[in-house]
């Protein structure tokens, strides 16, 4: 990370604010795959889960798993046991085997998602900008959505996919994807910029958490949250959902306006960079607008 970072990320942070921004996110891509390549000489047509990790041990490129092409970016990556068993135990995933991928009808499942994330034009460029591969985890309840991402993977989230197939069960998985993404799209703006001190062991009240945590765990978890409500007040802004989906949607909404109020101080907090205080000063001072006639607008 350096004191004076590039035009586009000082760009990203001046007010007024936008959390989804194509050319910070495609610029950001650059860095990642930037990296990739003079670190472990990943580009492209050899990235995988197994060589973003393997590769820090041995000189040595994995042979890439069998993936299916979701769109025109995304692939789904099949589990790598062989390669990322203590990875996956270490992090307590179970990704799914690949013949379960097929006879859940994954691929279709994930497709659904996108094409939901594509309602809101700005959230999907930054997905289709970040996320090269996903890998599917068993979901551990119908009622629980399970997601995750790594800085050492840097364009990969690993995401469980509903059994039920609706409308309902696509916002979820979007926004499972979108959550993920977006601390991928943070995590590189940290390469390029210092938003917390280094050393620094400042701890703040996360309420995605309900404990206080590390300072750069907050202000992720501000930026992911603000992310995903942008993106729901603009799929019912847009009309692009309905029915079940419209319900969950604007009950999320509720869920992050009342938690982000929670940690309305939180550009004031120890360990944060003056960058990371602009950064934090922006996503409280975002608003997003409601349209929808339910109490989400009375929380604002």
């Amino acid at each position: 990370m350096t004191a004076s970072f590039p035009a586009f990320a000082h760009t990203y942070l001046q007010a007024p604010f936008s959390i989804f921004d194509k050319a910070t996110a495609t610029a950001l891509a650059q860095v990642g795959w930037q990296q990739l390549a003079a670190g472990r000489q990943i580009d492209a047509a050899h990235y995988s889960i197994a060589n973003c990790l393997g590769a820090q041990q041995a000189q040595l490129i994995l042979p890439r798993q069998s993936a299916l092409m979701i769109n025109e970016t995304l692939l789904l990556e099949e589990p790598d046991f062989d390669h990322l068993r203590a990875f996956y135990d270490e992090h307590g995933l179970e990704p799914l085997p690949i013949a379960e991928l097929f006879t859940g009808h994954v691929p279709a499942k994930l497709c659904r998602a996108l094409a939901m994330l594509a309602e809101v034009a700005p959230a999907h460029a930054c997905v289709l900008a970040l996320t090269h591969s996903v890998q599917v985890l068993r979901q551990p309840d119908p009622e629980i959505d399970v997601s995750y991402s790594h800085p050492a993977i840097p364009f990969s989230v690993f995401v469980t996919v509903c059994e039920e197939d609706s409308e309902l069960a696509a916002l979820r998985v979007a926004e499972a994807v979108l959550h993920e993404t977006m601390h991928l799209h943070l995590t590189l703006l940290e390469s390029v910029v210092d938003l917390v001190q280094t050393g620094s062991l400042a701890v703040y009240y996360s309420p995605w958490r309900d404990e206080d945590r590390p300072v750069r765990g907050v202000l992720h978890g501000l930026f992911v949250f603000r992310a995903v409500q942008a993106f729901y007040q603009a799929l019912i802004t847009q009309a692009g959902c309905t029915g079940e989906a419209t319900d969950f949607a604007s009950e999320r909404l509720l869920s992050i306006a009342q938690e982000v109020q929670l940690v309305a101080d939180f550009m004031q907090a120890d360990g944060l960079t003056a960058a990371g205080r602009q950064l934090a000063a922006n996503l409280l001072e975002y608003r997003v607008e409601a349209s929808n006639p339910r109490s989400y607008a009375n929380s604002q």
